[in-house]
């Protein structure tokens, strides 16, 4: 199974990973809507990557109410149905990666997910000149 390896020694906190993914899944560049995103700690000034590692817990899945979390057949993947997610937010709790997060879109809040980008090649990974993030 393809998975994300997140490595927060080489992330430099320049978030180009957040634009590529929010672009390949809303046609549009923002930090605050893409699937994974880039946590900074202030105090120390340094940076950390979020996204779905496709665990094998899954615990997200365990949780959700609604069934709206599901594993892709084809790519392994976690998807979400947002038609049959409540909004709960359960999964958010139950993910100790923090790889899973509300974003709000066209004024809605949403549950978004890493996807491994459909079974292509991830774009934050493609995106990511340091190798903080990379697919394996």
């Amino acid at each position: 199974m393809r998975k994300l390896r997140l490595d927060a020694d080489k992330c430099v906190g320049c978030k180009i990973c957040e634009l590529n993914c929010s672009f390949a899944h809303y046609n549009m560049c923002s930090h605050d809507i893409a699937n994974m995103h880039i946590m900074t700690v202030e105090e120390t000034a340094d940076f950390a990557p979020h996204a779905c590692i496709q665990c094998e817990a899954r615990r997200c899945v365990e949780v959700c109410p609604t069934d709206a979390i599901n594993v892709d057949g084809k790519t392994g993947a976690i998807k979400i149905d947002q038609d049959l997610c409540v909004f709960c937010r359960c999964c958010v709790t139950a993910c100790k990666y923090k790889g899973i997060r509300v974003v709000k879109l066209e004024g809605m809040e949403k549950i978004a997910c890493c996807d491994l980008c459909g079974g292509k090649e991830p774009a934050c990974a493609a995106a990511c000149r340091e190798g903080a993030i990379t697919l394996e």
